[in-house]
């Protein structure tokens, strides 16, 4: 199909649903299968951390859940990118504080992932993480 032939791309009307909540997350975490991923939202609660016992640790006071299929998840991280970039472009590299990095991924896959397809995804998670550190120390 030529691009004299190729049909307008059709805008939906956007709407916010009568039960439409706005919320501050801090936290998210990831939950994923072969049909979508779950983005679990929520914000650091300290308030534990400065009492004693001393083994007492921040917790997650998690209040939403979304999942999206996986087609939405690329094209999400598509148009994160894009205003990523754009705030970056405006205001200056974002700084991620030391302790908020990802971890690093072990050099070999741990059991029950010590197979070939295993340690492929592990390859692939070892591979994402040092190019996004990478970019961490770009100007």
């Amino acid at each position: 199909m030529s691009a004299a032939t190729t049909p307008p791309i059709q805008r939906s009307e956007i709407r916010k649903d009568v039960g439409f909540v706005s919320r501050y997350a801090n936290n998210v975490q990831l939950e994923s299968n072969a049909f979508d991923i779950r983005l679990l939202f929520g914000i650091m609660d300290q308030s534990g951390a400065t009492k004693v016992p001393p083994e007492l640790t921040p917790a997650i006071d998690q209040h939403t859940s979304i999942n999206l299929s996986w087609p939405e998840v690329k094209i999400l991280i598509f148009y994160m990118q894009l205003h990523l970039a754009a705030h970056e472009s405006e205001n200056g590299k974002v700084k991620i504080p030391a302790s908020a990095l990802p971890p690093e991924i072990p050099p070999k896959a741990p059991a029950p992932f010590d197979n070939p397809q295993g340690e492929r995804v592990f390859e692939t998670m070892r591979r994402v993480r040092a190019e996004f550190m990478a970019k961490l120390s770009e100007p």
